[in-house]
């Protein structure tokens, strides 16, 4: 079937002509997710060849250090049948070593069911090449697995879309994308004022004019059907750089070839990031009594669970030529000027014996 458009631009800015100024939201929407364009439908957007590489990709110890939690877990909470499920799970290569780990405890492994859910067409391809065993597809968070769920969310939220709103003369306005004079994209803003944030006082320092707030109603409503799902048991493990202190700050970036570029550069070409506000999701986990643990560094996370002696282990047992490869591929885990601080953990769950030992 022939498209209307040529390409994404041309498809938003007609839009944009025939409706006037659409919002960040829809922006990040449709860059994202246009069933004709959009970047996770059909690029492939992660590796080296890509525009980001994730911790799973980085080394094969990310993956096993996960394992090594969820069988941890399993013997703490009587070694009962669970369910994992891994929220966008990138081109597989986590869950694949979750996998192979798992096959070394039989009990754990035969107590397993593995779920994926994730969007992208043409990941969802890698995803069945590069994960050796079988697993499940869920297509809606609305109807999850029965039983004991267990979430893991690696580089997930950042890529939920979100809202922004700008402060301007004692009112909070939500920012918007228009068209200029030129044709080109550029901020604009709607006419309407958005009541929940009337009252805000951001950190305690009053408010500036033109300070940004992000919210982000999508992720709220995931986080909400997840805590529902883990209210009695399971939990979810949430890996992300964020914002520790609230929604304050324009954070959203555009990354294409590992490079940080305008989020107006070729959409539906281009990945749309930002950082989630880990405050706001603890706070949301108050309102549905369920218990939060966190944030740490992922640095933290990963040595508490053994990393460095993974390391030790598998140094011992290569070649000096792979051993400077290996070397650079821990160091960008667990590095504070890396992936270390940058990323943080995050961890939700009423059932404290599930909890990671560093997050206790």
């Amino acid at each position: 079937m022939k498209k209307k458009y040529k390409n994404l631009e041309e498809k938003i800015k007609k839009k944009i002509y025939q409706h006037g100024p659409i919002t960040i939201e829809d922006y990040m929407s449709m860059c994202l997710q246009d069933e004709e364009y959009g970047y996770y439908k059909y690029k492939k957007p992660i590796g080296a060849d890509g525009d980001f590489i994730t911790a799973p990709e980085v080394s094969q110890m990310f993956g096993e250090m996960i394992a090594l939690w969820l069988i941890t877990t399993w013997q703490k909470i009587g070694k009962k049948k669970i369910n994992i499920i891994e929220l966008g799970p990138g081109n597989g290569y986590m869950m694949d070593d979750i996998q192979r780990v798992s096959k070394r405890f039989p009990d754990f492994y035969q107590s397993i069911k593995i779920w994926l859910y994730d969007t992208s067409k043409t990941l969802a391809v890698e995803q069945s090449r590069n994960i050796g065993n079988v697993f499940k597809r869920i297509n809606t968070l609305e109807k999850l697995p029965n039983g004991i769920n267990f979430f893991i969310a690696n580089e997930f939220f950042d890529a939920i879309p979100i809202k922004q709103f700008i402060y301007k003369g004692s009112d909070w306005i939500e920012r918007a994308i228009d068209i200029d004079d030129t044709g080109q994209f550029t901020h604009s803003f709607l006419d309407t004022k958005n009541e929940e944030l009337t009252d805000l006082d951001l950190l305690g320092y009053g408010l500036s004019e033109d300070i940004i707030y992000e919210t982000s109603p999508k992720q709220d409503n995931i986080l909400k059907i997840i805590f529902k799902s883990i209210s009695k048991n399971g939990g979810l493990l949430i890996i992300d750089y964020a914002k520790l202190t609230g929604g304050a700050g324009d954070t959203l970036q555009a990354i294409s070839a590992h490079k940080k570029k305008s989020i107006f550069d070729d959409p539906g070409d281009t990945d749309l990031t930002c950082l989630i506000d880990m405050k706001r999701y603890i706070e949301i986990a108050k309102t549905m009594n369920i218990n939060s643990f966190g944030p740490i560094n992922q640095s933290d996370f990963l040595l508490s669970l053994g990393i460095h002696e993974r390391y030790t282990m598998l140094k011992s047992n290569i070649s000096d030529e792979h051993k400077s490869t290996l070397y650079r591929q821990y160091h960008r885990l667990i590095d504070s000027d890396k992936m270390g601080e940058l990323f943080k953990v995050l961890y939700f769950s009423n059932n404290r014996s599930s909890v990671p030992e560093k997050m206790k």
